[in-house]
């Protein structure tokens, strides 16, 4: 099989954006799922919590995500049991940067455009992986066929040291950007915020206040 009919195969759809305000983490996404032309899902779940104080988002290969937050969620837990406090967001980083460059190397990649959130001593972060395993941490990133649109709405809008309400606002409007162009993307929006208090997922009607009427 040629790498072209490959690339035709895993063709997904999605957007996912993630951004730093001044007290919390914001990661949002669609719900519409799609193999190919057909939409396989029309509440499909992007955002995945890792533990008390963050989440990650999923763009890419369903299985192989799936895969990797399973074995995320063990981990940390196991590190939480064993140490008897929770793991900073860059070791959590760090643990899906190793998995994601460990299967590069072994050439067989996952198939995944990955986004994690979370909240520290240190305050809130956003880290961005690709399917290499590289790592940077942004003030704000997307993720998914969508994301060339949310990166326009992100460049122009985004603002160090927001409130969540403005974070949020900014993010569900660069989310819908993506809905209005991307085919691949749409079926309703999941929000999530991570802060001192921990992992908090919007209901339908707090994002529906904040513009994310769709």
């Amino acid at each position: 099989m040629q790498p072209t009919d490959i690339e035709k195969q895993l063709a997904k759809g999605t957007t996912t954006v993630g951004l730093k305000c001044k007290d919390c983490a914001i990661l949002v996404a669609d719900m519409r799922a799609s193999m190919g032309n057909l939409v396989a899902s029309d509440h499909a779940k992007k955002v995945h919590q890792l533990n008390d104080f963050s989440a990650i988002t999923i763009a890419g290969l369903v299985s192989d995500a799936q895969y990797i937050i399973d074995i995320m969620q063990a981990q940390i837990r196991l590190f939480e049991l064993d140490r008897k406090r929770r793991p900073k967001t860059s070791m959590i980083a760090n643990l899906v940067k190793n998995m994601l460059y460990g299967q590069y190397r072994a050439y067989f990649p996952f198939y995944v455009q990955l986004i994690v959130g979370g909240w520290d001593q240190k305050g809130p972060h956003i880290f961005s992986f690709d399917m290499a395993g590289s790592l940077s941490e942004d003030d704000w990133f997307s993720s998914g066929s969508g994301s060339p649109m949310a990166f326009g709405v992100l460049e122009a809008m985004y603002e160090k040291d927001m409130t969540e309400k403005e974070g949020l606002k900014v993010a569900l409007k660069a989310l819908k950007s993506a809905i209005k162009r991307d085919t691949a993307t749409g079926d309703g929006i999941r929000a999530v915020v991570i802060d001192s208090k921990g992992f908090r997922e919007l209901s339908k009607e707090d994002i529906i206040e904040l513009g994310g009427a769709i």
